[in-house]
């Protein structure tokens, strides 16, 4: 089998939720024998934004990639076949992390936008963090391929930015407040599906990934990683 490498730690509550997918759906994909029936996976945990930041810390309007990230890519291109991001907004970089690991990055936006296409939706939710709503991570490929979509309110988006940090750094989040408040603005406006466009969402919005028109990018992601791994 293939090695996973796996660019994590954006955050660590994310990644973890991100391995145990792998191993859950390992169990269903490969014969299990002991701890024998799971892809070789190594993970490295960035401690830094995956962009270079200002120095008040906010955001920049250009991005750039964060050294640490890159560092992370070459480390893990020296172990690892092919790698994957636990993480959407470091895929604004996804040609440098290539570049810097020499290995190809299975990419989280792609297989959310196949899942997309398979199932011929015609417009969809976004609900993401407030740098990648920003900068167009999920808008721009959408749009090319003629599905419309729908954003959270900048507001909104605040306000789960705030929750996302508190579960990184351990702190209880506000768990019953943002998603009833997504779902209630984002359905009236007749999206077909919603995009759990960060990696927290699905632990945070806990009570409604299992419904169908919700799009986990991460488990999506597992899946590939494992099926790309074992192929």
């Amino acid at each position: 089998m293939k090695t996973i490498g796996v660019i994590g730690g954006m955050g660590p509550q994310a990644t973890m939720d991100f391995e145990a997918r792998i191993h859950r759906i390992s169990q269903k994909l490969i014969p299990q024998f002991v701890n024998r029936g799971y892809p070789p996976m190594v993970v490295y945990y960035v401690r830094e934004a995956p962009m270079v930041l200002n120095s008040d810390g906010s955001t920049p309007e250009k991005l750039e990639p964060a050294p640490q990230l890159l560092d992370a890519a070459k480390k893990l291109g020296a172990v690892a076949d092919f790698l994957v991001i636990a993480s959407n907004t470091p895929h604004f970089f996804k040609k440098e992390i290539e570049e810097a690991a020499g290995l190809r990055i299975l990419s989280i936006v792609q297989v959310t936008l196949e899942k997309i296409k398979r199932e011929r939706y015609k417009k969809v939710g976004i609900i993401a963090v407030g740098d990648t709503l920003k900068h167009r991570l999920y808008q721009e490929p959408l749009e090319r391929m003629g599905v419309a979509n729908v954003t959270i309110t900048a507001e909104a988006s605040r306000r789960l930015d705030e929750e996302i940090w508190a579960l990184m750094e351990g702190k209880v989040a506000l768990k019953n407040r943002s998603p009833l408040e997504t779902m209630k603005f984002l359905f009236p406006r007749d999206v077909e599906a919603v995009i759990l466009g960060c990696t927290e969402l699905p632990i945070l919005f806990d009570e409604w990934v299992g419904y169908p028109f919700m799009i986990n990018p991460g488990e999506l992601l597992a899946e590939a990683a494992v099926r790309y791994a074992i192929s």
